[in-house]
């Protein structure tokens, strides 16, 4: 089955049960490009988004290669996701997608990586977090909160001894780990969907080379996090090596009342919608993992 014949298929099993749905609180955004003066993204540090449409993390090339000089940026989402409901304790299920390129025009042993995140509404720069810390932990205290995936592009003590995509829960000791087969220059997509129904937490990564690689952790959210939380991305460098993602979107679905299914269905959609330009064997993939439907060549 093709995927024009699947996307027909997902938005058929939503009209039978959106009669099912009441009061569903729903928040999407999609950044083909993240254009210069884009009010729906909030800077910190470093970050500031290039011309190009380019939002560019860490400082870059701008640097002489021989410099050491830590920079930190992230940038976020400028209006607050609701997670769960106080009332009735639901979840929301989400799906993100985004591309990035990590660029090391030195050739010494690039630092330090990159992170996908969520964290409370309120969430800024922590002090003592440059360098391997991401630019989300306070290396000075055990009390760090967020959720996020990472690649990191250096080994450090706390680390698997490797480059590592890794899920985070309010450390960067990750509690799950995959190779990261990092290049420099080279375009990475991901997408990441969180299924509320069984507290799934599973990412596709899907390198310029046609690669793919997965990761999954069972993640309670609403046990880490509050209500309405930000979401964003925060990177960290020591010498020149710039972290730039070129696009980014964002779906999320929280019902209000009780019962999950039109919640499950809605993101499997929004899993095909939000990543037209994604390789078909990593959307086939995801499909399978999530919307339980079966394909054919």
């Amino acid at each position: 089955m093709g995927l024009y014949r699947t996307k027909e298929l997902l938005s058929l099993v939503s009209i039978m049960f959106v009669s099912l749905a009441t009061n569903i609180e729903a928040l999407s955004f999609n950044f083909p490009k993240i254009t210069p003066g884009n009010t729906a993204i909030t800077l910190q540090g470093n970050a500031k988004i290039l011309a190009n449409g380019v939002l560019a993390l860490t400082n870059s090339t701008q640097i002489p290669p021989t410099t050491t000089f830590p920079s930190t940026g992230r940038a976020l989402y400028s209006t607050p996701v609701p997670l769960w409901d106080s009332a009735t304790g639901n979840v929301a299920s989400f799906v993100t997608s985004f591309s990035f390129v990590i660029l090391n025009p030195s050739g010494r042993v690039p630092t330090d990586g990159l992170v996908f995140f969520i964290a409370p509404p309120d969430t800024e720069i922590p002090n003592n977090s440059q360098s391997q810390y991401l630019g989300v932990v306070d290396s000075k205290t055990s009390i760090n909160r967020f959720v996020g995936l990472e690649f990191d592009l250096y080994a450090n003590s706390f680390d698997p001894y490797m480059r590592h995509i890794g899920i985070d829960i309010n450390s960067l000791i990750s509690t799950k780990t995959v190779r990261y087969n990092f290049v420099s220059g080279s375009l990475t997509k991901v997408t990441i969907i969180y299924d509320s129904p069984s507290n799934t937490l599973t990412a596709v990564i899907t390198y310029e080379n046609g690669q793919i690689s997965t990761i999954s952790q069972n993640v309670d959210l609403k046990a880490v996090l509050p209500k309405d939380v930000s979401v964003g991305f925060s990177a960290t460098s020591t010498i020149a090596v710039s972290h730039n993602i070129h696009s980014w979107s964002f779906t999320s679905n929280l019902e209000a009342t009780t019962g999950n299914i039109v919640s499950q269905v809605q993101v499997c959609i929004s899993m095909i919608d939000v990543a037209p330009s994604f390789e078909l064997d990593h959307l086939l993939l995801l499909a399978n993992i999530y919307c339980f439907v079966g394909f054919e060549d």
